[in-house]
């Protein structure tokens, strides 16, 4: 199980978390709504020495999302600034990044470019085949959550029908999305089968086939050491 860390709030503490559960991994983010302010000298400092822990596996959440809301109110120009910064970390560091995106698709796939060979997931994926194909191009997996579950959710529901197993993954969330069975309710891990059950009657397969691919994917692409 890998936990995200979005900001400062949260960051250390999963790290205290990984370091007390064992199989559980974490990363370290700034997210899009935590992208006010640039990142300092001494915060770099702070996010590398972090970063640099075995238990990190992955630089992330980090991205762009212009879905402007009274909780979001962070300007395009300071998100893609912390973008690139948080881009760069982890290409220092070697790390996959975790991508969000909400109605910013473009600019962050031109932000990605400007930083070949950067790995990782587009994480909770909200858009539609089109995107998933840039994002496939570009080598990146593909994240899908509960969303597949969603009787209105037709693009991402497309995008998980087609796109190849060998670069998809699935997640909660948790605590947001709960699957449509659970709507209004806190998410939870254990809701991760309904996902899973879903993609696999999306595909005609089996939810075996699509737990085993998509473990194995997440084992490849945050290097996984605990396998079992």
């Amino acid at each position: 199980m890998i936990n995200i860390g979005d900001d400062a709030s949260d960051n250390r503490r999963g790290l205290e978390l990984a370091e007390r559960l064992p199989g559980l991994r974490t990363t370290i983010g700034r997210h899009p709504h935590s992208a006010g302010e640039p990142i300092t000298a001494s915060e770099r400092r702070e996010l590398r020495e972090l970063a640099s822990h075995p238990s990190v596996v992955a630089v992330g959440e980090i991205g762009l999302d212009y879905h402007f809301t009274d909780y979001n109110k962070v300007p395009k120009r300071e998100q893609q600034g912390v973008f690139r910064q948080m881009l760069g970390l982890a290409q220092e560091l070697e790390k996959p990044v975790v991508l969000h995106t909400r109605d910013a698709f473009p600019d962050l796939l031109a932000i990605l470019d400007e930083f070949p060979g950067t790995s990782g997931v587009f994480h909770c994926f909200s858009g539609n085949s089109a995107f998933a194909a840039e994002a496939l191009a570009r080598g990146f997996y593909i994240s899908f959550a509960a969303t597949v579950t969603y009787p209105t959710a037709h693009g991402v529901v497309g995008a998980a029908s087609i796109i190849p197993l060998d670069h998809m993954l699935v997640e909660t969330d948790s605590p947001f999305l709960p699957p449509q069975s659970r709507r209004g309710q806190p998410n939870a891990p254990r809701y991760i089968v309904e996902t899973v059950e879903r993609i696999a009657t999306l595909r005609g397969t089996s939810a075996g086939e699509i737990a085993k691919a998509t473990r194995q994917n997440a084992i490849d692409l945050f290097r996984l050491n605990h396998a079992g």
